[in-house]
């Protein structure tokens, strides 16, 4: 744990990057809670309009792509992951436990993902996992169970994830970092979202630009329906429209 209290109390500037005031007044505007997990469905799925994802006016510091490294024992030099994050790097979620994704290459390297409080003094949830294939994989932080939420309205929070290259040098980690804030719904976006038709309720997520909800919830169809050419079509939109496009055809996978 001290690594990564080091780690990011170094990188401390990274935190120092507020949002504009306005910025987030407009934000507080936009919120809600996390509805009913999709559930499966025994028609096929069927997109009442094009989902377009208008992400909200605010920025943080671009730190979405791993830098090169000279190379350690399991990562060739010049591989890299890549997170699953708005071009803004941050990006607004209505849930206490979003889900993290991230494009893992092929590696024998183990991935840590962890979940720092704004000043990076505080590890909210960490985990580790490795792949035996390429592929996007998604992490959920859990709810607790202390009355203390995970991921709280009205803050933000630093997650990273880290390819560990060498783990008796830690210096040599190749690492990917964003933000996410948790916003409070109108009551026009909770009815919205009372909708229990998830390609409604995918929709409403993209036009009010929230993003781990967004990209959840098509992700989640996706693995219910792999062969809906339809829905592959709408991820890859979603990504490229993003700057993610080098890993929009990547599968979704399970972590080991």
């Amino acid at each position: 744990m001290e690594h990564y209290i080091e780690r990011h109390q170094k990188m401390k500037h990274f935190l120092h990057f507020a949002l504009l005031p306005a910025a987030v007044s407009a934000i507080a505007a936009v919120v809600a809670s996390l509805p009913a997990p999709v559930l499966a469905q025994s028609q096929p799925i069927l997109l009442s309009q094009n989902v377009n994802f208008r992400p909200p006016d605010v920025t943080a510091p671009d730190n979405r792509q791993g830098g090169t490294h000279r190379g350690a024992k399991l990562c060739p030099a010049g591989l890299s992951i890549t997170p699953l994050i708005p071009e803004s790097n941050i990006g607004l979620t209505l849930a206490e436990s979003p889900t993290f994704f991230v494009y893992v290459p092929q590696t024998e390297a183990e991935i840590e993902f962890v979940l720092l409080t704004e000043n990076g003094t505080e590890i909210v949830y960490e985990t580790a996992f490795k792949v035996d294939k390429p592929g996007i994989v998604g992490v959920t932080v859990p709810a607790t169970s202390d009355n203390k939420k995970s991921i709280e309205v009205g803050k933000r929070y630093e997650w990273s994830f880290s390819m560990v290259c060498d783990p008796q040098d830690r210096s040599a980690d190749v690492v990917v970092q964003g933000l996410v804030q948790r916003i409070e719904p109108q009551s026009n976006l909770k009815q919205d979202l009372e909708n229990t038709d998830a390609m409604s309720r995918l929709n409403v997520y993209a036009k009010n630009g929230i993003w781990y909800e967004t990209l959840a919830t098509l992700a989640e169809l996706r693995r219910k329906s792999p062969d809906n050419q339809t829905l592959a079509a709408e991820w890859t939109k979603l990504l490229q429209s993003q700057g993610l496009d080098s890993i929009a055809a990547q599968p979704l996978i399970q972590p080991l």
